[in-house]
């Protein structure tokens, strides 16, 4: 089977304990640990921060990818990044409209050819020893959308619409569930821009409780992922 991650990046967010120093660091180890586990996947790092990164940034993340994809200076990305200083809303914002635009650039551009599982994993996290490639080759998986066990929401339901939501630091699905993936993503960002437009609230994990199709998911304890949160440092384990 092969294995494509792509990984989003926000080197030079302003949000959060961590300098861009530090951000790339972080984001290189995690191009490691995904190499480390799986030799041969296609690496993609997608940047979605509204601050372009300098060419030595790029030259480091592009040294250690296959593709190297830049939205810093979309219009719609430096719209959003400098809106409000809510940082949930602009990293929700940007990771939703921009990995959906990637997705379809990818497809577009034939670099999803030969490709047979496509994951999302989250910059700055590790794969760890949870996480077993052999896993998704099985008959019973191979077919499916493979994500944590569902939570329940910290918000109030009028808030977000959605009273549970899933982890999406490292999910992945089949290429054959690509479009609906697609799907997904425009669904989530127009969800996502009627919460915010009307006072509400959503983010990345809510949208994808909404909108991923129950029947096509298979839901794991464990998908081997860990990391520090980057609003406070606190080490997670998913």
């Amino acid at each position: 089977m092969k294995h494509c991650f792509i990984v989003t990046s926000a080197v030079n967010s302003r949000f959060g304990i961590y300098k861009p120093e530090e951000r790339l660091i972080q984001t290189v180890v995690t191009i490691r640990s995904i190499k480390q586990k799986v030799p041969d996947a296609k690496i993609v790092v997608m940047e979605v921060t509204g601050v372009s990164p300098t060419e030595q940034q790029v030259a480091t993340l592009s040294s250690e990818c296959d593709v190297f994809l830049d939205f810093t200076e979309e219009p719609d990305v430096q719209a959003l990044y400098t809106s409000t200083d809510n940082w949930d809303v602009v990293k929700n914002g940007t990771e939703i409209m921009c990995f959906g635009r990637a997705l379809k650039l990818l497809k577009e551009d034939g670099e999803f050819e030969g490709i047979d599982r496509i994951h999302k994993m989250s910059g700055r996290y590790v794969i760890n020893d949870g996480f077993d490639a052999s896993f998704y080759e099985q008959a019973e998986v191979a077919d499916k959308i493979i994500i944590g066990k569902k939570h329940a929401s910290q918000f109030p339901v009028e808030l977000t619409t959605q009273p549970w939501q899933y982890m999406a630091r490292l999910w992945s699905w089949p290429i054959a569930l690509l479009d609906e993936v697609i799907a997904v993503y425009d669904n989530s960002w127009n969800h996502f821009t009627e919460r915010v437009t009307h006072g509400g609230y959503t983010d990345i994990e809510h949208v994808l409780a909404k909108f991923l199709d129950q029947t096509h998911v298979h839901e794991v304890d464990s998908v081997g992922v860990e990391g520090a949160i980057a609003p406070n440092g606190s080490y997670i384990k998913n």
